[in-house]
């Protein structure tokens, strides 16, 4: 009888394809932004930033209204009808398409928003495309599609340096990569998103809002308020060029960004089956593997960035930003994104025991929080310092998860 895998080595198995892939997407973006540090001025570099806040965000989204339930609706109700899904994502990806639009025609006009109008689009499809792939424990196509979004963007970008870098051209480039990294999930995938039957496919989903997505948009509405409410802030107040040192410090732990949503993606229907089967204990095991993975990358990412700042600045920090001001961004930045990949772990976790309710309130707590801090900072301090209203208001977060999970163990020790 063959021996069971170590833990060590199921963990890695588990973890290498999704890292890996994501590991490449994170490369791919890298390369955008230090291009766009490089060749664009500074008011391009703070609006690049922030649309890109913006499509994360709609990932966020996605992963509330459609990616959760559905992946949950799989996993813990085998037989259930999800086509309706796939609808709801056409909706939510037209949706995406016209928020991107939106802010690139005010912030930088039409070619802008055309580029990333599509670009929003796009990424949606691909993001539940990815979900799906994990939902039916098949990481292969969302690690294929990974690849191949890559491997477009990096070509684009060096296509960029030959026709002269502008915003538009990055946003067609993360459009094109987008659209054909759809493909790894086949025709029938595309076909499921036919705009037909709106309205059953509304009908369907009403349950389903009621009973989770209602509660999981608060919380990622509020806790986007709380993570990115300085870029919001710092942008309306001040403009696009007093965000672009902020948006250097992000860069630099946006791979952990992106490992923190494609591993959580990973992960949460294996919890989710696990919880299903009461099997509390497999749960918990694979949140701690989750955290182990999500700690070592950032541990990593921190001191790639700590080598980069003190032995090649050049690379990245223009002549017209302060290497002093990116600094700071960067040491608040990496304690926020600590506190980031601490708390997803026990979230996913919460979710996957349908606590969609508490989370929420949590998070907006959390919200109220930054929001009041972060505009404080704002208005009375410069804009590099209004990232440490947003590590405080994740610090309420994250305290305000782990003790909803003591309050859940509690309640399981007493009921046996």
């Amino acid at each position: 009888m063959p021996q069971p895998p170590k833990p060590l080595r199921a963990t890695l198995a588990r973890f290498g394809l999704a890292s890996m892939s994501s590991a490449a997407v994170s490369v791919s973006h890298l390369l955008v932004q230090l291009v766009s540090v490089r060749r664009l001025e500074a008011a391009e570099i703070g609006t690049l930033a922030f649309l890109l806040v913006i499509i994360q965000f709609g990932y966020s989204l996605s992963n509330a209204l459609v990616s959760t339930p559905y992946t949950i609706a799989v996993n813990q109700h085998e037989g259930e009808d999800t086509g309706f899904f796939f609808r709801i994502n056409l909706l939510l990806a037209v949706s995406q398409a016209l928020l991107c639009a939106a802010v690139g025609w005010g912030m930088a006009g039409p070619a802008a928003a055309a580029a990333f109008g599509a670009a929003g689009f796009f990424s949606l499809i691909r993001w539940f495309g990815r979900a799906n792939a994990y939902a039916h424990h098949s990481p292969r196509g969302a690690a294929l599609s990974d690849i191949l979004y890559a491997g477009i963007v990096v070509a684009g970008v060096g296509v960029t340096l030959l026709v002269g870098a502008r915003l538009e051209v990055f946003g067609i480039v993360l459009a094109v990569a987008g659209m054909l990294a759809i493909l790894p999930f086949g025709m029938r995938f595309l076909g499921d998103h036919r705009p037909k039957a709106l309205g059953q496919a509304f009908a369907a989903y009403h349950p389903v809002w009621k009973r989770q997505s209602a509660w999981t948009l608060v919380g990622v509405v509020s806790t986007e308020a709380t993570s990115n409410s300085h870029s919001y802030i710092v942008t309306l107040l001040a403009g696009p060029a007093a965000f672009a040192p902020i948006a250097v410090g992000m860069l630099f732990f946006r791979p952990v960004n992106v490992c923190v949503t494609a591993l959580t993606q990973l992960e949460r229907p294996r919890m989710a089956r696990a919880v299903a089967k009461g099997d509390h204990a497999d749960a918990r095991e694979s949140a701690h593997a989750f955290l182990a993975a999500l700690v070592v990358i950032w541990a990593a990412t921190a001191a790639l960035a700590g080598l980069v700042l003190w032995a090649f600045p050049h690379i990245l920090i223009k002549p017209t930003l302060s290497l002093n001001t990116v600094a700071i961004a960067v040491a608040l930045c990496a304690l926020l994104s600590l506190e980031q990949c601490v708390q997803t772990p026990i979230s996913v976790l919460i979710q996957s025991r349908g606590a969609f309710r508490p989370l929420a309130a949590t998070s907006v707590r959390s919200c109220i929080v930054g929001i009041v801090a972060v505009t404080a900072l704002a208005l009375g301090a410069p804009a590099v310092y209004t990232i440490a209203g947003v590590v405080v208001a994740q610090l309420v977060m994250m305290l305000g998860i782990y003790r909803l999970d003591r309050q859940w163990r509690r309640a399981q020790a007493a009921a046996a």
